[in-house]
């Protein structure tokens, strides 16, 4: 059974890195900060190399190891989601677009946009949905990250996603900012509940806050532990399926646009992530939050306390206006 813990204080963990670890996180911090700032240049993989000390295949290791992808593929991840959202909010033909991003012609342009987002700028355009776009990765460094978040790269996308419905129970907590929190009490037994009364474990979970009364607005949150109904209805067994869906109540999730943060770790360390990403990530981001449904994503073979374990916090958002 997968168990689910919160902590109930927020106090910064100590950083465990070696001398090895804490030098190569600072020269990929290095080498991700002079990305970050020249992305208007070709940036080639051997000019990045010789300023990380690094030979390219090095780098390239390293890099892949730390981040999860190669250095080229990060750049070009990142200019691609630049160039959608040049799409979204403003009137500059695809071509400018593509020369402004770097591609030497709006083929090519085509080209690696359709392999990233499975669609073509024009239609990405037409759907008007920021979907698929990597954000640049957070560096959280050990004079600034007061939530526990020493020496480490943090992941963030957006991604929109149509209405969808859940089954689940229900709970009202107090959340993060209340003045008295009860959540680390409340969910861990709501879960408890849910897992105890069904076999869910093919299927992915969702943990869903609801924020759009006033009442959210005071700390007074509703908490649902949930299961996606598509995954129910595939279930093996259609007296499963229907048990539960007899059993559990039905929650319709809007759709909506959401910063997507990956939380590693414990889900104990949960909070902190959470606290560094409303109060450091999202006011330099050039999004804001909205009132809606937040979203909790843990895949079916997700293990609560495991320390690699990997889970998805979808925050509602909508693109700042100047």
């Amino acid at each position: 059974m997968q168990r689910f813990h919160f902590r109930t204080d927020f106090l910064p963990l100590k950083a465990t890195s070696s001398p090895a670890k804490a030098s190569s996180f600072s020269r990929i911090s290095q080498v991700l900060e002079y990305i970050h700032a020249h992305l208007d240049l070709p940036l080639a993989v051997d000019d990045i190399a010789a300023r990380s000390c690094w030979s390219r295949w090095q780098l390239q290791r390293v890099f892949q190891n730390e981040i999860g992808v190669s250095v080229g593929q990060y750049i070009r991840e990142l200019k691609l989601s630049g160039a959608a959202e040049q799409l979204l909010d403003s009137n500059a033909r695809s071509i400018d677009i593509a020369f402004e991003f770097g591609f030497g012609s709006e083929i090519s342009f085509s080209r690696a946009f359709r392999h990233m987002f499975g669609i073509s700028p024009r239609a990405y355009r037409k759907a008007g949905q920021r979907t698929g776009l990597r954000k640049p990765i957070a560096i959280s460094h050990a004079d600034d990250a007061c939530f526990a978040l020493n020496d480490l790269f943090v992941e963030v996308r957006v991604e929109s996603l149509e209405s969808f419905t859940l089954y689940g129970i229900s709970s009202p907590i107090q959340g993060l900012f209340a003045k008295q929190p009860d959540f680390a009490l409340k969910v861990p037994k709501l879960w408890q509940q849910m897992l105890t009364q069904f076999a869910l474990q093919r299927v992915d979970k969702f943990g869903v806050i609801d924020v759009t009364d006033d009442e959210s607005r005071q700390g007074n949150l509703v908490y649902w532990a949930a299961v996606n109904s598509e995954q129910v209805e595939a279930l093996e067994g259609k007296a499963l399926a229907e048990q539960i869906r007899a059993s559990l109540s039905t929650l319709q999730v809007p759709t909506q646009t959401y910063a997507v943060v990956k939380h590693r770790g414990p889900v104990s360390g949960l909070p902190q992530t959470l606290l560094w990403f409303l109060l450091n990530w999202l006011p330099q981001s050039g999004y804001r939050g909205i009132d809606g449904f937040e979203l909790e994503r843990y895949r079916s073979d997700y293990q609560g306390d495991a320390q690699d374990s990997v889970m998805e916090y979808w925050l509602p958002i909508e693109k700042v206006r100047f």
